[in-house]
C-alpha cells in the first residue's frame, strides 16, 4: 500500500551509499547487499537473505525486502512477495490449559 501511495523512482538504488542500512533488524547495509550481488553466488533476493541475514530479523523481510530485491534484481522486475501462511502462535500455557481432553491414535 505504501509503496502505491508514495512510488519511488526508479534510481534510488543509486542515491543509496554502501554505508546505508537497508535491513534495520539485522543492520545490513546497502555495502553488504551489492557485495552479495557482485563477488557472491547470490543471484536473487532470496539468497541475498541467505548471505547477509538481510529480512531474517523482527520483521522478517516486510520493512526491508522491497529494497533488498531493488538492489539485486535486473531492473524492471517488479517485487513479488513471497505468500505467507496465516498463523497465530500458542503458548504452552494455552496448550496445557485446553479443557479438551487429548484424544488417543491408535
Amino acid at each position: 500500500a505504501m509503496a502505491g501511495a508514495h512510488p519511488l523512482p526508479p534510481a534510488w538504488p543509486a542515491w543509496l551509499t554502501d554505508d546505508t542500512t537497508v535491513c534495520r533488524c539485522e543492520e545490513v547495509t546497502a555495502g553488504a547487499v551489492r557485495t552479495a550481488r557482485e563477488e557472491g553466488p547470490a543471484s536473487d533476493h532470496r539468497q541475498v537473505k541467505q548471505l547477509t541475514r538481510a529480512g531474517m530479523g523482527w520483521c522478517q523481510g516486510r520493512m526491508c525486502g522491497p529494497a533488498v530485491h531493488c538492489l539485486v534484481a535486473a531492473p524492471g522486475r517488479p517485487y513479488a512477495p513471497a505468500e505467507r501462511l496465516v498463523a497465530t502462535p500458542v503458548t504452552l500455557g494455552a496448550l496445557a490449559d485446553s479443557v479438551e481432553p487429548p484424544s488417543a491414535t491408535t
